[in-house]
């Protein structure tokens, strides 16, 4: 008896110490496991954020894109301080401060803003959440513990790493996330890090059902700060150790007693008994623990059979779907799965039933409202039990992000391609191809057509795709109708859209049944503030998304800028063309003047002179008066060559300037006019186009408009000659006439504009506004 008294005895402390230690072992696993989900989730996010970085292109993210998208994504997560880092040698640090428009600066001991002293290299942050450590643009986390091999093997492995757990300068304890993020603008890449700061308070509230623990990363695992015994866990994530530790409980309770009470009593059949209901209390707990983290995780846990149905389901399986648990148990779990993504789910379960464990599996479950949520699967089989075990992470958001940013991606590059026909100057008819077979692509359209509004009502088709080309080819007339978005569009001059054409009768039924268009989006094209036409696109699902209409106004925009440029060119063609030929002209008329005027009379001067000089050699009385013809003859030439110098351009201009010119100008007017022109003398091409402003709109004056009183009236207004000459006859001046057309030309040479206002029996108005070089 005393033999096994004492066996029972030490049997029971054995047993007692063993229990404890197990029990704090799985705590610590659990406080663990919570721990690596929760970076598990903080890489996830970081991952995120450095796609959304590499996947905006040509011109780059903006701080306040980065700032947005991290706190939609990082917040909600309790993850507020996130930052893009660039390396930046010494030698850069002034043309990067330049750049970014903030110095490099750190935080001292006491958390305020420090100049950074001299150093081989920094690592600012350029774009910053504006959350602590990272709050302001150019922070420096070069100097944090571990960042630099981190940033190291990131490059690398173009990998998510994390630098041990360390105090930062400021006095806050926590770690980075560091993962390779080049950024993407003007076509250059930007080397550059995603580092997201994960704090120790953070990371320890992870552990909700453990008492305090010691969590060591990237370090030396420690043990209890009081040098009690621990019970500890450890995992590797992100390139570092996470060891977790929390202090061993000691045996307390009926399990400290039940050896002294074996001793005492003797009792050996009560002392055994009192040590198997302690363990099966510690093992109760434990199933407690266990069933308390199936009941309160945020992902969905399920165990089903390998007969395709589920046969438990935690409670977040009801908050993400929407369907009560028995809902969820009376039906094949493949009902519920998206029906393209079936065939792949059954495949990768019957892997399951065979053994195999799936560590990440997408696929789309039916929520109750009928909306579909992306669950991101694990799942372990225990195949003598015939069943596996699953745990679902919902990624709806993340996976909608990425499809946006794709969607994003691809939009710009649709509009750069576009934008590099307009540049390239190719002609119109390329632009609108291009324009109707992008969107057709980009919108999954069945129909896209450009449409060109024609004076009689009608719409000339210049560009379409699909189903409309057949019904509606390129060169065609469109009568549009009052049912059609087209019809809407000219209408209202605003986006329209249709969303069901069932009702729909005439051509325009017709039409809809041979393309069963179902619904179509159109959107007006503006050209130099004036409707110019409208460009649409049809499809046969059942609706296109609500933001169609204002990303293909995006295009419109191309469109109309091609349109205005080709018709710049036909216009400069003209106006060259124009000018070329006034100038021929001119030449002409100077040519002719010449000939038929001076040229002649010096011919005749030399004929005379010729005939002076034989009669003075033959002694004839006629010598003297051949040389008074022939100087007379010379005198009028001279008259003539100075009218003639005087038609292209007077001399008081060149002499006195615009006020004399003006005036000598206005003083051979056969009606009164008032001049007002204040101003000194101006650049001699300046003061040359406005002297032949005046004098076309004073011979108008003359020949035309049957005035009694006129006015010409210069100042200068912020580098500009503002020039207006007005009289009060009968109007009706056209501005596309020969002459004021010749002035716009020439206007135009210096940059200016010309405007004519001639309303009948208002009097006429000629404005030109001349730009004046410093």
């Amino acid at each position: 008896m005393l033999a096994l008294t004492i066996a029972c005895f030490l049997g029971a402390r054995l047993l007692g110490e063993r229990g404890a230690r197990r029990d704090s072992e799985r705590r610590a696993e659990v406080a663990a496991a919570q721990i690596r989900g929760r970076v598990e989730q903080a890489a996830s996010l970081t991952e995120s954020l450095r796609r959304f970085m590499v996947g905006v292109a040509g011109r780059g993210v903006t701080n306040q894109e980065f700032e947005s998208n991290a706190s939609r994504w990082l917040s909600p997560a309790g993850l507020p301080a996130a930052a893009w880092v660039e390396q930046v040698p010494a030698s850069r640090r002034a043309t990067y401060e330049r750049q970014i428009g903030h110095p490099v600066v750190t935080r001292d001991r006491r958390g305020r803003i420090a100049s950074v002293g001299s150093r081989s290299s920094y690592l600012p942050a350029t774009l910053v959440s504006g959350v602590p450590p990272t709050a302001v643009p150019g922070i420096d986390l070069g100097g944090e513990s571990g960042m630099a091999a981190a940033l190291a093997r990131a490059s690398a492995l173009q990998d998510t790493r994390a630098t041990p757990l360390a105090t930062l300068r400021d006095g806050t304890k926590g770690l980075f996330l560091v993962t390779w993020a080049p950024r993407v603008t003007g076509g250059v890449v930007e080397p550059g890090f995603v580092v997201v700061f994960l704090s120790d308070l953070w990371l320890r509230a992870a552990a909700t059902d453990t008492a305090p623990l010691q969590l060591t990363v990237g370090g030396t695992a420690k043990g209890h700060p009081d040098g009690a015994a621990t019970a500890s866990n450890a995992f590797v994530q992100a390139g570092q150790r996470f060891d977790v530790a929390v202090r061993q409980e000691s045996v307390q309770g009926a399990a400290a007693a039940l050896p002294w009470i074996i001793l005492a009593a003797g009792l050996v059949l009560a002392g055994l008994a009192g040590a198997l209901g302690v363990n099966a209390e510690r093992r109760a707990r434990a199933q407690e623990e266990l069933d308390r983290i199936f009941t309160f995780s945020s992902d969905l846990i399920t165990v089903a059979d390998f007969d395709g149905h589920f046969t438990r389901v935690n409670p977040a399986a009801e908050r993400v779907l929407g369907y009560t648990a028995d809902e969820l148990l009376a039906r094949p779990y493949l009902d519920l799965v998206h029906p393209d993504d079936r065939e792949k789910t059954a495949a990768e379960a019957a892997s399951v039933g065979h053994g195999k464990t799936t560590m990440s599996f997408e696929n789309r479950f039916a929520r109750k409202d009928g909306s579909y949520k992306v669950l991101e699967w694990t799942a372990t089989p225990v195949v003598e039990d015939g069943v596996m075990y699953g745990v679902a992470r919902d990624v709806t958001e993340r996976r909608e992000a990425e499809a946006e940013l794709g969607r994003l991606a691809d939009e710009q590059a649709a509009l750069r391609r576009v934008a590099t026909l307009v540049v390239r100057g190719v002609p119109a008819a390329g632009v609108f191809s291009a324009v109707a077979e992008e969107l057709e692509r980009l919108f999954d359209a069945q129909a896209t057509m450009i449409g060109r509004l024609e004076p009689d009502g009608t719409m000339a088709i210049v560009a379409s795709t699909g189903t409309a080309r057949d019904q509606m080819p390129v060169g065609s007339r469109l009568t549009l109708g009052s049912g059609m978005v087209l019809a809407r569009v000219i209408r209202t001059g605003r986006s329209a859209r249709v969303e069901d054409y069932s009702d729909a009768s005439g051509f325009l039924g017709q039409v809809t049944q041979r393309t069963g268009i179902r619904c179509s989006v159109a959107v007006p094209i503006m050209v130099g503030g004036s409707l110019w036409g409208s460009m649409g696109a049809g499809t046969v699902r059942r609706q296109f998304p609500a933001d169609t209409e204002q990303r293909m106004a995006e295009f419109t925009e191309l469109v109309g800028t091609a349109i205005s440029n080709i018709q710049a060119r036909l216009d400069l063609a003209a106006s060259r063309a124009r000018i070329v030929a006034a100038s021929d002209e001119t030449r002409r008329q100077i040519e002719r003047d010449l000939h038929d005027g001076a040229q002649q009379r010096l011919t005749h001067t030399v004929i005379t002179l010729k005939m002076a000089r034989r009669a003075l050699a033959t002694g004839d009385d006629d010598a003297p008066g051949l040389v008074g013809e022939a100087l007379a003859h010379a005198e009028q030439a001279t008259v003539e060559l100075r009218e003639l110098v005087h038609g292209i351009l007077p001399p008081v201009l060149t002499r006195g300037g615009l006020r004399p010119a003006v005036e000598s100008l206005t003083n051979r007017m056969p009606v009164p006019v008032e001049v007002t022109l204040p101003v000194d003398r101006l650049p001699p091409p300046v003061e040359a186009t406005a002297y032949f402003v005046v004098a076309e709109a004073l011979t108008n004056v003359v020949k035309h408009s049957g005035a009694r009183h006129a006015t010409v009236d210069a100042r200068l207004d912020d580098g500009h000659l503002q020039l207006q000459v007005r009289d009060d006859g009968i109007g009706g001046a056209r501005p596309e006439g020969g002459g004021f057309v010749g002035l716009a030309d020439r206007l135009a040479v210096l940059d200016g504009r010309l405007r004519v206002e001639s309303p009948t029996d208002g009097g006429t108005l000629v404005a030109a506004d001349i730009p004046v070089p410093v």
